[in-house]
């Protein structure tokens, strides 16, 4: 597999706003790791929790360590559409940028 040495860290929007729903910023992450995924690329999508509500039982500071931790193990970031207007991804690629990671802003870049 070509990108068999990779693994994505997906950033975006999650919590609602900017008139869009959870649901929405969770469907439009999941049609990009679904993309990476028909391409061989391995990647992580944290919006997969927040399909559970339990998942916003977890305070935010918990949830970006956590965030943190993923981006530790990633090879790559990929923000997602509509990240500028998160404050979560903001923090992610700050932390990415930090770490040296690289960073793309749509999946053709990446590939």
């Amino acid at each position: 597999m070509k990108y068999a040495s990779y693994l994505i860290y997906l950033s975006g929007p999650i919590t609602a706003g900017h008139g869009r729903t959870v649901e929405d910023n969770v469907a439009s992450a999941l049609k990009v790791y679904w993309a990476c995924l028909r391409a061989g690329v391995p990647a992580f999508c944290p919006h997969l929790s927040a399909a559970f509500p339990s998942a916003f039982e977890i305070d935010y500071l918990t949830w970006i360590a956590y965030d943190y931790a993923i981006i530790d193990k990633s090879t790559h970031v990929l923000m997602l559409p509509n990240w500028e207007q998160s404050k979560g991804a903001n923090l992610e690629k700050q932390y990415a940028e930090h770490r040296r990671l690289p960073i793309a802003y749509s999946l053709d870049d990446l590939l």
